[in-house]
């Protein structure tokens, strides 16, 4: 395998891990039995990836700079949801879809949603599980400010760089030399002094790395404890700041498994982890038995169950990507088959994976999105299959849902993928490309 097969099969992984988050994010808010399952670990896989991928050559001593860059790649795409929703504000109250109470906007509450959205505000219903953006981003620069601090507090423990030890000067030594010998001695010795200033180099090297991941630990732990602390005394702060420090340990799971254990998933087969996927699945059955259950937006997290959650669900999800990615189907096909054409044969080694890689790679717009389609289809099958015009559907998310679980995990999934696909394709038309 080469390493550039290796990278992008390694990036498919990590689209079908993303994948997987987003659908048990939709299955949860289906409300179907069970669904509590997904709770105690579906919002950390965002936080663990996004650690994984922390580029900390480019960001790691500009955390602001990374701030920026994680705000320009979700504030257009939230503002455009945003306006939709306003836009669509009115249509879904005139047919009974919004919550009791709701009014019909004029021109200033219009604006007044628009303009609050600009802020990462919700002021719209069907925003509300975009409430994990702005958390998702405060989580994200507060961890490359530990990372920062730990890159600073490393440097005045071990020394942030090595001063470059200069030759002698090849003319002035060689002006020195009265014979052969001493030529041969003075170049052993210069020899000696390269070698010795490599070591040295190393050396601090390691203590500086050392001492960084030290930093890491002990900065992370202290955001648990702090986030922790918050919770325990109610402390509600904007964008849920408190919430922010909660899941920072996350971010820094996900960037030392990059780290050190970059490639893991790829060792244990099958015989290994299929009883694992089942066994994790077992034991959080029993958190549901005992009544350990999580709700981050509303701070719900039993303490340092939350973690033990987290990374258990972590694991789970990454070994069921990886046994989903390793069934090679679409390779098997004939070379003159025409469902080589289709994208469910082409995005992925099985259609399994080639679907699951694309709603990682549309993760957002599904977020955004969902509800809003899950309030379309109660307004269908009000119209179609119930044939109740005065059927009550105020009921958020959905009074439908869980009766039709297997329709509103797929087309909630399936639809905001296909409008994120064509808003990349208009981008790309405005770009030229």
């Amino acid at each position: 395998m080469t390493s550039v097969k290796g990278e992008k099969q390694r990036y498919l992984l990590w689209d079908i891990f993303k994948g997987f988050g987003i659908v048990f994010i939709v299955f949860g808010h289906t409300g179907k039995v069970g669904g509590a399952i997904v709770y105690l670990f579906h919002l950390a896989l965002f936080f663990f990836v996004t650690g994984y991928f922390f580029n900390e050559e480019k960001y790691g001593r500009d955390p602001f700079r990374y701030f920026g860059k994680r705000i320009k790649g979700t504030w257009g795409k939230y503002m455009l949801y945003c306006i939709f929703f306003a836009i669509t504000h009115n249509f879904c109250v005139i047919h009974g879809l919004m919550t009791p109470g709701s009014v019909i906007y004029d021109g200033p509450e219009f604006l007044k949603s628009v303009m609050g959205s600009m802020v990462f505000e919700r002021p719209e219903l069907y925003s509300g599980p975009m409430w994990f953006v702005p958390l998702w981003l405060l989580g994200s620069v507060l961890f490359a400010g530990v990372i920062y601090l730990s890159n600073r507090i490393s440097g005045v423990f071990a020394g942030s760089s090595v001063e470059e030890e200069k030759t002698p000067n090849d003319d002035a030594e060689k002006s020195k030399v009265t014979s052969a010998a001493d030529y041969k001695r003075r170049h052993r010795d210069e020899k000696k002094f390269v070698n010795l200033a490599s070591i040295r180099k190393r050396s601090v090297s390691q203590e500086y790395q050392t001492a960084k991941n030290i930093s890491i630990v002990i900065l992370s732990l202290l955001c648990l404890i702090t986030g922790i602390y918050a919770v325990d005394k109610v402390i509600n702060i904007l964008y849920h700041m408190e919430l922010a420090f909660v899941i920072e340990p996350f971010f820094a799971f996900g960037y030392f498994m990059k780290k050190y254990l970059p490639d893991w998933q790829e060792k244990p087969g099958w015989p290994i982890m299929i009883p694992a996927v089942v066994l994790i699945f077992f034991i959080f059955n029993k958190f549901i038995d005992a009544g350990i259950w999580f709700d981050l937006a509303s701070q719900d997290i039993f303490g340092c169950w939350y973690y033990a959650g987290g990374v258990l669900g972590i694991i789970f999800t990454i070994m069921l990507s990886k046994l989903v990615e390793r069934v090679e189907v679409n390779d098997k096909l004939p070379e003159d088959s025409k469902l080589r054409a289709c994208p469910l044969f082409t995005w992925g080694p099985n259609p399994v994976a080639a679907f699951l890689a694309a709603a990682g790679r549309y993760s957002f717009d599904i977020m955004a999105l969902h509800i809003f389609v899950f309030k379309m289809l109660d307004m269908l099958l009000r119209k179609f299959y119930y044939r109740d015009p005065v059927m009550d559907l105020s009921q958020y998310p959905s009074p439908l849902s869980q009766q039709w679980w297997v329709l509103y995990l797929v087309v909630p999934v399936l639809v905001p993928m296909l409008v994120g696909i064509m808003i990349d394709r208009i981008k790309r038309r405005i770009r030229g490309k």
